[in-house]
């Protein structure tokens, strides 16, 4: 049986809001290239450290980790590349037939916004 992971699924909002908070602490260490992909890999391979990033601070929109001009234009564009991403998904009513398929998909949507 296959695995269907919809639009409105727990993993979607989970991959979503796991590449923003990865993509930030990267941003905030000087690690803007390849932004969206790397994140997600760092996610999928490390998936206790991002529990644990979570945890310290669950604000995807709190841009005070940033201290670069730079990284918070960049960090603004991936959070309204998200939220037109998750709508776009929602309104087309998006299904996934595995995570490699969905974290694909991801990549593919959001732009390098690096």
């Amino acid at each position: 049986m296959a695995l269907k992971i919809k639009w409105n699924d727990d993993r979607v909002k989970g991959a979503t809001t796991a590449i923003l908070l990865i993509a930030r602490a990267r941003l905030a260490r000087g690690k803007k290239d390849d932004l969206v992909r790397r994140s997600l890999a760092d996610y999928r391979e490390d998936p206790d450290g991002y529990k644990e990033l979570k945890a310290s601070n669950p604000d995807v929109r709190d841009l005070s980790p940033l201290t670069n001009p730079h990284h918070v234009a960049i960090y603004r564009n991936l959070l309204g590349a998200v939220d037109a991403l998750l709508k776009k998904m929602e309104q087309n009513k998006r299904q996934s037939n595995s995570l490699l398929e969905l974290d694909n998909y991801l990549v593919a949507s959001l732009p390098d916004v690096g």
